[in-house]
C-alpha cells in the first residue's frame, strides 16, 4: 500500500526517519549501512533507454551505479561511528565588530563561566572543567582581534554537564545572543528559514502585546516538529530578552518532536541555554530575574495532538492547553511510503533528492505531514486571539494558502524570503496566520492576497554580503553582522 504521509500512532515512533534506510547484515562494519532508496532510478538499479537504436533499453543507474540506494553522507556516518573515540567540540565565538556584544538574555552556563579559570588544573571539579571550556572558546567581551579556534571538550564523560559536547561529531554551537545549540556534523542543523520564522514570530507577538492585544502576564508557545528545538529557542529568547509591557511574566513553552535523537539534542541545549549552575559555593540562574519560565521538550508526533487519544502523560499536558503563539517549520519535499499503518518498509522520494543523513531526511522531507497538518495542529491548539507562524518552500506557497483556509486560519501577514538579489522568486515564506474571523475574506483571491504580502526580504547583496534589511533581523536577534 502506498501512503502520502507515514501513519499516526506507534509507527510513526518506530524510527526516527520510517522507511529511509535498510542496515546491511555484515555485522562487521556497524558504521556502515544503506542509505536513503536512490531518487533517480527509485530502487530499480537500471533506467529505461528511450533512444530507438540503442543496444538496451535498459542502462545502470549513474547515481547509485546499480545499487538501487544510496550510501550515506560521509561526515554523518564518521559522527555517528563507535569505532572513533573523538570528542565533540564548542564552537569559538563569533566574529564581532569592535565595540559591540552579544545583548539579551544570558545562560547560567555564560556567567559562571566568567568566574573561572582557564588553567588546566587537575583540582578542577567537572563542571569547572566544562565552564572553563566554555570560557576558552568564548574569549573576552573587550577582544575582538584575537583568532580563536573551536575546543574540544577533551573531559571525563562521568558527571559532565549534558550541555558538553562529548560524544563524536558533536557540536555547541552559536544561535542568538549568548545562546548556543547542539548540533551533530553532517546532520540537520539550523538554518535563515529557521531564523526567519523565529524572528517574525517573536516580534509580530511582541507587537500584537505591545499594543494591547493580549494578556501577556502569562505566555502559553508550541513548536510544532521542533526538531533540535532552533525556532523554539530562539523565540524563547527573544520573548525573554524583550521588556513585555514592563512587568514580569511566565513563559511556559514546549515543543513537540517524534525524533528521538532530536528530542536528546533539544534538551540537552536548553539545559545549557534556560538551565542552572552550581560552582564553588554560588548558584548561577541567568539573566531573567523577571520572568520565569518552563521550557520543555515532549516526545512525540504533534499531529496526535488533535485527537488526544492514547497520549503520554507528557504529550497530554501540551494537548491540554490552548496556546498564544505556535510556530512551525515545516518540511518541504514530497515522500511516498510503502507499508501498513504497523509498519513502514519504503520511503521514495518523489521531488529533488533525498537527505544521505537519516535526521535530515524527515526535517527537510514530508514523513509526518506537510503544511496542512501543521495548520490543523495550530488551529486546534490556538487561543481565539493566538498567532500562529510557519514558512514554507515558495513552491508550496498555493498549500499554504489551501491548508490555512480548510484548518479554519485567516493568513494575515505573508513574508517572502529570497536569497540574493537578482533571483527570479522567493526560496520561502513566512506566514503569519490566526483563527478565521467574522470578516472572514477569501485570502485565495488575487486583490486580497496582495494586500498581505509584504515586499521580498532579501538575504544577500549582488555582492554576496548581507543586505541591509536582512541585518536588520540579524541585530534584531543579537548576531554580529561582519
Amino acid at each position: 500500500m502506498t501512503m502520502r504521509y507515514v501513519p499516526e500512532g506507534a509507527v510513526s515512533l518506530s524510527s526516527d526517519a520510517p522507511g529511509w534506510t535498510v542496515k546491511t547484515t555484515d555485522d562487521n562494519s556497524p558504521a556502515e549501512s544503506r542509505g536513503p532508496i536512490c531518487w533517480k532510478c527509485k530502487g530499480e538499479c537500471n533506467l529505461r533507454v528511450l533512444k530507438k537504436n540503442a543496444p538496451s533499453n535498459q542502462r545502470t543507474c549513474p547515481v547509485c551505479k546499480g545499487s538501487g540506494f544510496l550510501p550515506m553522507k560521509s561526515k554523518y556516518v564518521q559522527s555517528i561511528s563507535t569505532d572513533v573515540d573523538k570528542p565533540g567540540v564548542i564552537t569559538s565565538r563569533r566574529r564581532r565588530p569592535r565595540g559591540w556584544n552579544e545583548f539579551g538574555h544570558v545562560p547560567a552556563a555564560v556567567q559562571a563561566s566568567l568566574d573561572i579559570d582557564t588553567d588546566d588544573s587537575d583540582e578542577k571539579t567537572t563542571t569547572e572543567q566544562a565552564l572553563s571550556i566554555l570560557r576558552q572558546a568564548n574569549g573576552h567581551d573587550d577582544d575582538y582581534n584575537s583568532k580563536r579556534h573551536d575546543v574540544s571538550a577533551t573531559i571525563a564523560k562521568e558527571s559532565c554537564p549534558p550541555w558538553l559536547p562529548i560524544n563524536s561529531g558533536e557540536q555547541l554551537c552559536n544561535l542568538v545572543g549568548r545562546w548556543r545549540i547542539l548540533q551533530r556534523v553532517g546532520s540537520h542543523r539550523w538554518t535563515t528559514d529557521d531564523l526567519v520564522t523565529a524572528y517574525v514570530a517573536a516580534s509580530t507577538f511582541i507587537s500584537s502585546n505591545n499594543t494591547g492585544e493580549g494578556d501577556s502576564s502569562n505566555i502559553r508557545y508550541l513548536d510544532l516538529g521542533t526538531g533540535n528545538a532552533s525556532v523554539l529557542q530562539m523565540t524563547t529568547w527573544y520573548l525573554l530578552s524583550s521588556e513585555l509591557r514592563n512587568h514580569p511574566y511566565h513563559i511556559e513553552a514546549y515543543g513537540v518532536e517524534a525524533r528521538t535523537e532530536a528530542v536528546g539534542f533539544a534538551r540537552r541545549s536548553l539545559s545549557f541555554n534556560l538551565g542552572t549552575i552550581e560552582t564553588n559555593g554560588k548558584k548561577y540562574t541567568g539573566s531573567s530575574e523577571s520572568i520565569t519560565h518552563n521550557v520543555a521538550i515532549v516526545n512525540g508526533d504533534f499531529r496526535d495532538l488533535i485527537h488526544s487519544k492514547d497520549l503520554s502523560d507528557p504529550m497530554q499536558q501540551v494537548a491540554s492547553e490552548r496556546y498564544d503563539l505556535i510556530t512551525g517549520t515545516p518540511p518541504y519535499f514530497r515522500i511516498d511510503f510503502s507499508g501498513s499503518d504497523e509498519k513502514i518498509t519504503e520511503a521514495v522520494i518523489n521531488q529533488g533528492g533525498m537527505p544521505t543523513s537519516m535526521q535530515s531526511a524527515p526535517a527537510r522531507c514530508e514523513f509526518r505531514g506537510g503544511i496542512e497538518a501543521y495548520c490543523q495542529a495550530a488551529a486546534a491548539m490556538l487561543q481565539p486571539e493566538g498567532v500562529f507562524v510557519v514558512c514554507e518552500n515558495w513552491l508550496n506557497d498555493k498549500r499554504a494558502y489551501d491548508g490555512a483556509k480548510i484548518a479554519g486560519l485567516d493568513i494575515v501577514s505573508v513574508w517572502p524570503v529570497m536569497g540574493r538579489v537578482g533571483k527570479p522568486e522567493p526560496l520561502f515564506a513566512v506566514y503569519v496566520m490566526r483563527k478565521q474571523s467574522e470578516s472572514y475574506q477569501d485570502i485565495t483571491d488575487v486583490q486580497n492576497k496582495d494586500k498581505i504580502v509584504r515586499d521580498p526580504l532579501i538575504v544577500r547583496g549582488e555582492d554576496g554580503k548581507w543586505t541591509e534589511q536582512y541585518a536588520e533581523v540579524m541585530k534584531a536577534m543579537s548576531i554580529p553582522v561582519v
